[in-house]
């Protein structure tokens, strides 16, 4: 997984590439100034910066979740902060973020198929680290919609009894 980190930061513009879980704890980090030996490692003093930044986006990410994440069926999963001296783009999957700090002459959308591709191969280390359960999961689940507010599931067919259970013969006479 570093390896995917440390070839999205070879990319030029690219400062940094992290991977942080959704309450802000920095798993990995790739500095853009690496050389192309993988095995090198961030002092503690060269990580406390990115850990705060890491931090810092995470409860950026976690507000703008929780202000714009019920407004639609699938909430929104990539953010950019243009800032003067550095721009921040992130993207959420499952439970954690990819975080690019990139120069501001860099355009966002072109960091867009390279995190695209990044996220892919996370998710197939995750998979395979977490069992087969997942995709058999997400394949039982693909033809319901995502329920109005993201921590509720769509009802199954039935309908809402008054103690909160499903009935599956309510509304049958």
């Amino acid at each position: 997984m570093k390896t995917i980190l440390t070839n999205i930061a070879r990319y030029q513009g690219v400062e940094s590439a992290s991977l942080v879980s959704l309450d802000g704890v920095l798993v990995l980090t790739a500095d853009g100034d690496e050389s192309a030996d993988a095995s090198t490692h961030l002092s503690d003093h060269d990580v406390q910066p990115i850990q705060t930044l890491a931090a810092l986006a995470s409860g950026w990410v976690g507000q703008i979740i929780r202000a714009v994440g019920q407004l639609s069926w699938n909430g929104p999963y990539r953010y950019v902060l243009k800032a003067t001296e550095k721009t921040l783009v992130v993207h959420v999957f499952g439970s954690s973020f990819l975080l690019l700090v990139i120069e501001p002459e860099v355009d966002p959308e072109v960091t867009r198929a390279l995190m695209d591709q990044a996220v892919q191969q996370f998710m197939g280390h995750m998979q395979l680290g977490g069992g087969q359960d997942l995709g058999s999961q997400a394949q039982a689940d693909a033809h319901y919609p995502q329920g109005l507010f993201p921590s509720q599931t769509p009802p199954s067919t039935g309908a809402l009894a008054p103690d909160g259970s499903i009935s599956e013969s309510a509304g049958e006479g």
